[in-house]
């Protein structure tokens, strides 16, 4: 069996579930950059789109894994996102939950690999999880800081600044 075509059908499957959920959550992130921007949080949307271009190059890469291995992939219909939020806080309880899972999910495809040792799966998405461990740590940072300063101004322009200034560095 060639290499091209030694990707057990598990395993692509669940790949092209991950295209999903990685497109899934950029759309997401796409939708919390609107809805802060609209209310003034500019570094925040600066930071919300680059989240967003972060999880459409992850969806890329998942493509090009499948292509390389003679596999098409496969797009399915997402649900459109959350567009509203009572506040940054509550955003970022969803980002946070949404970092969490796929955190969990890196963990669920390398299992997924090693379940048909498939070495190569297992390698290509090792190279996610170090990102992974620090956008799930940034996520909860940043939720517990909003959670500190709670409605006030001064504290979430600080915020807002500091999130902006991150993105710039991406």
């Amino acid at each position: 069996m060639s290499f091209r075509l030694s990707l057990n059908e598990e395993v692509a499957a669940a790949l092209n579930e991950q295209i999903r959920i990685e497109s899934s959550a950029a759309f997401l992130y796409f939708s919390m950059a609107s809805w802060a921007s609209v209310r003034g949080l500019t570094g925040m949307a600066k930071w919300f789109r680059t989240e967003a271009a972060g999880e459409l190059t992850h969806m890329g890469l998942f493509v090009d894994y499948l292509n390389d291995r003679d596999c098409q992939a496969k797009f399915a219909t997402i649900e459109a996102p959350s567009c509203e939020w009572d506040n940054p806080v509550v955003a970022f309880d969803q980002v946070r939950t949404q970092e969490h899972k796929l955190m969990q999910r890196m963990n669920d495809l390398i299992d997924l690999a090693d379940k048909h040792n498939d070495h190569l799966t297992h390698s290509f998405i090792t190279q996610f999880v170090p990102q992974q461990i620090a956008d799930t740590a940034e996520a909860d940072d940043v939720h517990d800081r909003l959670s500190l300063v709670g409605g006030d101004g001064h504290g979430l322009i600080l915020i807002d600044q500091e999130l902006g200034r991150d993105a710039e560095g991406h």
